[in-house]
């Protein structure tokens, strides 16, 4: 009997659930696919699904979450499924020759268990992560050993895009004579930087942002009342279509950063370099997904500065409330006005976070859009 594969918590992405579901359903899924998608939209839960249900021992709905094959999923203990995902790794996690030692591959296991549990969750990184290409070489021997106790032996990449050269290459003798019974699903958030050689490989699949009223529903199953609403609304403002980001917005709350961005342009717009020097300092030695929420409010407060200055009348979301047309605009010395001025502002900005989730250097990054911002907006003043 075939499988019915049955998305329980994949939230929208209508267009990826019908595709993988009739590839499934028509035995025609392929060996290797490369699930495309900003961070948090749902690229990994869907892999994490399409997965259960090929090892479900269920023959009807799949996955059904509950049988034992499932269930291994969940706990990471399944024979074959297999996950690799960027980590960071400290000292104690290698032996004095370099290579993993016992601590390091328990953390690589805690690290892939810690994403199986919570796929939108937010996986803050201390440093630059990297996927080691130790952890490469394991699975590939587990692959190549064939399936054990399913039918197909299923690898899940996350951050495909970060590979390194030894780890990519190590990757790629797989993907290119992968024995029968093998799945291998890439997911990357950044389909431009990942190798050709891998994409050429690999059946595309894109994961675009999730409608709002879905992201609310989500919200509010997974916070109910431990959230209040209006940090419920203001995650669903800032998060931009993607349910993990919203999640995150949830449990850190976006009032500092959105201040910070405001600040940032009101001292770009006012030419005040020694303070934004003063800030660039203090912001570069945050973390990385720090930045690039930092980055993601600039884009709303441009956005948002320049509605409010073409049509006046607009309601628009602004530092934590509802604001109307009529009143004072806060930053209207900002001089984004102009729609080639914003375009070029958030060009800016799109570059910038491209920066960030490439881990470029911040400080360089910072400084580049800032000034950049205090270019633009001393043009349209004279």
């Amino acid at each position: 009997m075939k499988k019915k594969l049955t998305w329980k918590r994949l939230v929208g992405q209508r267009h990826a659930k019908e595709m993988l579901a009739a590839a499934l359903s028509g035995d025609a899924l392929g060996h290797a696919y490369l699930f495309c998608g900003d961070p948090g939209t749902g690229a990994f839960q869907a892999a994490l699904e399409l997965s259960m249900a090929l090892l479900c021992s269920n023959d009807g709905e799949a996955p059904c979450y509950e049988c034992e094959a499932c269930q291994k999923a969940l706990r990471n203990a399944h024979p074959d499924f297999h996950v690799i995902l960027p980590v960071c790794l400290e000292k104690e996690h290698k032996g004095a020759d370099g290579k993993l030692s016992r601590d390091g591959w328990n953390f690589l296991s805690e690290s892939a268990l810690k994403k199986i549990a919570d796929p939108y969750g937010p996986f803050k990184h201390p440093g630059i992560p990297s996927i080691p290409v130790e952890w490469v070489k394991e699975v590939n021997h587990a692959v190549a050993r064939g399936p054990v106790s399913a039918a197909t032996a299923i690898v899940l990449i996350d951050g495909v895009d970060i590979m390194n050269k030894e780890s990519a290459n190590a990757m790629l003798k797989t993907l290119e004579e992968p024995p029968p019974g093998t799945l291998i699903i890439c997911i990357t958030a950044r389909p431009h930087a990942v190798l050709s050689t891998i994409v050429s490989r690999c059946q595309t699949v894109r994961f675009g942002w999730a409608p709002p009223d879905l992201i609310r529903e989500a919200v509010g199953r997974r916070y109910g009342a431990s959230v209040t609403e209006n940090i419920q609304a203001d995650a669903l403002r800032y998060c931009g279509g993607s349910l993990g980001r919203a999640f995150d917005l949830c449990e850190n709350p976006p009032a500092q950063v959105a201040d910070e961005a405001k600040g940032l342009l009101e001292k770009c717009a006012n030419g005040d370099w020694l303070a934004i020097a003063a800030r660039v300092d203090a912001l570069a030695r945050g973390d990385y997904e720090s930045c690039e929420q930092l980055f993601l409010h600039l884009i709303y407060r441009i956005r948002s500065e320049f509605l409010q200055k073409i049509v006046p009348s607009t309601t628009y979301f602004d530092d934590g409330g509802v604001q109307s047309g009529g009143g004072e605009n806060r930053a209207s010395s900002l001089c984004i006005a102009h729609p080639e001025t914003a375009s070029r502002c958030m060009a800016i900005c799109q570059e910038a976070l491209a920066g960030v989730r490439a881990y470029g250097n911040v400080s360089i990054i910072l400084v580049n859009c800032l000034f950049s911002f205090m270019e633009i907006m001393h043009e349209q003043k004279q």
